[in-house]
Order: C-alpha cells, then sequence, then structure tokens
C-alpha cells in the first residue's frame, strides 16, 4: 500500500523551506563565509557543521549542498511504501548517473579521492562502498572495469571500445541511455497516479531527446539515432531524420516544444544555453502544475526533488562563479529561478 498522503505532506513542508528565488540576488552580494552562515541557518546546518572543521570557502558549500541533497533522496526513499516507493526508487537512479558522470570526470582531470568525494552524493551505503572502490581508479579505463557485474558495466565498455577520441561523451550519453531506459521500462501499471506520472516520464523523455539533439545538430554531427530514447511523444524516427538546427525546429512544428527553441534559434542569433533553460522552465512548472492537480501521487515529491536540485544547482553556481572571480552579472545569467 502506497502512503502518498503522508510522503506528499512531507514534501509539500519542505518545499516551503526552498530558498525564495529574490534570496539569490543578496546571496550574489555575499562572500563564501557569510553564504555558508545564510545557508546554515535554512536546511544545510547539519553538512555545514559536519564538514566546517575540514573544509571552507566554496569546497565547504559545495561539499554541504551535495551531501544535503543526497540525504533529501534517501530520506523519501525511506518515507515511501509499495508503488510509490518503486517508482521512486527507479527515478532516483538518476542521481546515481550523475554521480558516475562526476567520478568519470574526475578521473579524467586526476583528481585525487578527497575531490572525487565532494562531487559526488551517495544515497546509501551501497553506493558508498562503490564509489569508495571507484575513487581508487587510475584511469577511466580502470574506472569502468571496477563497474564489473553492475548494469553500468557493459553499455560503459562497448561506449569505450566504440569512441575515437578522447572525449567522455559516448560514455556520459551511455550512462544517460541506461537511466532514461529503465525508467522507461519501469512503469508501474495502476489508475490515475500511474498516468500522471507516465505524462511525466514522457516529458522527460521528449525533453532528454531534445537537449541531445541540440548538442548534436549544433556540432553539424547527424543520425545518431541509437543516443535516442522511445517512450516520449515524438517520433525518434523523424528526430533522427534531422541533419541541422533548422530541420529539428521544423520537425517540432505545432508542438509545445517548438514555441519554447524557436526564440533562441534565429538564424542569426542560436543560444543553446538559453534552450536548455527554457527546457527545464517548461519541466518544473508542467511538475508544479501536475502536483497540484494530482496531490496523490507521486508528483509532489518530484516537484519537490526538481526544485531542490535548482537550489543547489544555483548555490554552487554562485560559490564556484564568486571562486573564479566572475562578475555578478555573469554569475546571475546562471541562475536559474
Amino acid at each position: 500500500m502506497s502512503n502518498y498522503a503522508y510522503v506528499a505532506t512531507r514534501a509539500r513542508s519542505r518545499r516551503s523551506r526552498l530558498l525564495p528565488a529574490e534570496a539569490y540576488n543578496q546571496l550574489l552580494n555575499l562572500e563564501h563565509a557569510e553564504i555558508a552562515r545564510y545557508i546554515q541557518d535554512l536546511e544545510y546546518r547539519r553538512e555545514i557543521d559536519r564538514y566546517g572543521s575540514t573544509l571552507s570557502g566554496a569546497d565547504l558549500i559545495e561539499t554541504a549542498l551535495v551531501d544535503n541533497l543526497a540525504k533529501d533522496v534517501g530520506d523519501f526513499l525511506s518515507f515511501s511504501k509499495g508503488k510509490l516507493r518503486d517508482i521512486l526508487h527507479v527515478y532516483a537512479e538518476k542521481y546515481r548517473i550523475e554521480n558516475l558522470k562526476n567520478i568519470v570526470r574526475g578521473i579524467n582531470q586526476n583528481m585525487d579521492k578527497q575531490n572525487l568525494e565532494r562531487l559526488v552524493c551517495p544515497i546509501n551505503d551501497s553506493d558508498k562502498e562503490l564509489y569508495n572502490k571507484l575513487y581508487d581508479s587510475k584511469t577511466v579505463e580502470d574506472m569502468i572495469s571496477s563497474l564489473e557485474g553492475t548494469s553500468y558495466y557493459n553499455p560503459l565498455k562497448k561506449a569505450l571500445e566504440a569512441r575515437n577520441s578522447d572525449s567522455l561523451q559516448p560514455l556520459e550519453d551511455a550512462l544517460d541511455l541506461i537511466y532514461y531506459q529503465n525508467l522507461v521500462s519501469n512503469q508501474p501499471s495502476g489508475g490515475a497516479d500511474v498516468e500522471v506520472y507516465r505524462d511525466f516520464v514522457q516529458l522527460k523523455v521528449d525533453i532528454a531527446n531534445i537537449k541531445t539533439l541540440l548538442r548534436m545538430r549544433h556540432r553539424g554531427i547527424g543520425a545518431h539515432d541509437e543516443l535516442l530514447i522511445g517512450g516520449g511523444t515524438l517520433s525518434t524516427d523523424l528526430l533522427s531524420s534531422t541533419q541541422s538546427l533548422d530541420d529539428l525546429l521544423t520537425s517540432l512544428e505545432g508542438s509545445k516544444y517548438f514555441e519554447l527553441l524557436e526564440p533562441h534559434l534565429k538564424p542569426d542569433s542560436i543560444d543553446l544555453n538559453s534552450c536548455v533553460h527554457s527546457l527545464d522552465e517548461y519541466m518544473a512548472n508542467k511538475t508544479k502544475r501536475f502536483s497540484y492537480l494530482y496531490p496523490l501521487s507521486v508528483l509532489p515529491v518530484l516537484d519537490y526533488l526538481l526544485k531542490k536540485e535548482r537550489e543547489v544547482y544555483n548555490l554552487r553556481a554562485i560559490v564556484r562563479g564568486k571562486q573564479a572571480g566572475l562578475a555578478n552579472e555573469i554569475i546571475e545569467e546562471l541562475v536559474v529561478v
């Protein structure tokens, strides 16, 4: 038996404690130590206190943010029962995929274990055990070998063997495919709560496919239909037949996605970052609407987690931007509200 009412109440309670949009302008004018004190008074006291004796500045804040997000995901998995927990378990794989991407990037940059640990958010003890084994890898090839026996090993091994450069993109694409194929193939059956979740999955698949094609077509790369995920509302055959950004935009005519992308894909002004922001904003707004229309479903939890991810992303952008000496105007462009 799923405990939708209880878990949705917990989600709404935590959502009410997220940073309001206007807080980011204030944070732009604070130093790292002041930002740490600011978020310590919110939901990050446990993590700031935990790491405050060994870390400082941007490292302290980023580590606290990543750790806190992992705790939130783990909490909702522990709160949930029945079908609701099954859905969240599949959805939570996205965090493991992001962790693996970060570890791949870190190992490729010869980061040591301490710095690698700051990039990941293990959800449970088994994740920690796996990641600890990966931290000792000297190369990306060693890391993939260490994943033997997991669902990640074969797709990553094939991607590694097939790539024709040192780019990590084929490996990241392989990890994304694992997640989305799992998301599509593990949808439960049931009533209205499952139907609204299916709409959410279709939306995620559509947006993932569009982002993939935006990146590839902008670089003049055509085809590669193996990178597209089935299960969305958009025809993968039609999408894979596009050869340019103009083709992609034309293929989306009549859909909601055309309206989101068209202002940012003018022939004389192509802004892929704005395209991505528009898609993410649309996803967030749709999920929020679903969560209010279907309060006894998984959507209130997913709405909260998406908002929490955005808060963590924004705070990391601010502290890293300040560390890099970027002007407030530039950092403000990175913040998504």
